[in-house]
């Protein structure tokens, strides 16, 4: 079954538009599921919470965990991020597929990409080889929708305070990466559920 895979920045609308497709679908007859991946998984998050509780590593390079990878170790943690995330890809979106459910992916490979780029401050991790991988992956999601917003709209979207500067790097090799993958293009900016709902649902082919 197919997988549709949003991803944007956070406070773009992907997960509100994903619930709402999933719902759709849903009303349509077909079995659909939403899933998700977020830049850190498993093991790597295990580890970014242990280094939280460190002087040496506190830092807002990763906002979620506050933490900063030294120089030295940046190369070991991205490709530990890169091992943590193939279960979640396997599980998450390929199994439930075969199963017969369409996957509504709410955040995807992109969004994983754009994560460990920005938080291990790497401008060519996109040439790296498992970022090379990943986005042959995502280059195989049957629909690939690029959701976004004005900066100053994913400012006053979000619930905490945003780095501005963090905010504007990710926007960059999100529309990076959109024109590399061919993904369609949503701006939420100003705009309600139901009117992005359609757009995303001409993309599919549906009325």
């Amino acid at each position: 079954m197919p997988i549709i895979c949003f991803f944007g920045p956070d406070g773009s609308g992907k997960t509100t538009i994903a619930r709402a497709l999933a719902k759709e679908f849903k009303s349509r007859g077909f079995k659909a599921s939403i899933s998700w991946m977020r830049g850190t998984h498993t093991l790597a998050s295990l580890l970014a919470r242990f280094f939280s509780k460190f002087t040496t590593f506190r830092s807002s390079d990763n906002p979620y965990y506050g933490i900063s990878i030294p120089s030295c170790m940046k190369r070991l943690w991205q490709l530990m991020e890169f091992i943590s995330a193939l279960p979640v890809l396997l599980f998450r979106f390929m199994l439930p597929s075969f199963l017969g459910y369409i996957i509504i992916a709410e955040r995807h490979v992109p969004d994983f990409i754009v994560w460990v780029s920005v938080t291990t401050r790497d401008e060519n991790y996109l040439k790296r080889f498992e970022a090379k991988f990943m986005l042959a992956l995502s280059v195989r999601a049957d629909v690939r929708v690029y959701v976004t917003a004005s900066e100053a709209e994913l400012v006053k979207r979000r619930c905490r305070e945003v780095d501005l500067k963090f905010l504007a790097e990710q926007i960059r090799l999100y529309d990076v990466l959109a024109r590399f993958i061919g993904s369609y293009r949503v701006d939420t900016t100003g705009r309600d559920v139901d009117s992005s709902l359609r757009e995303v649902l001409g993309f599919l082919g549906f009325r």
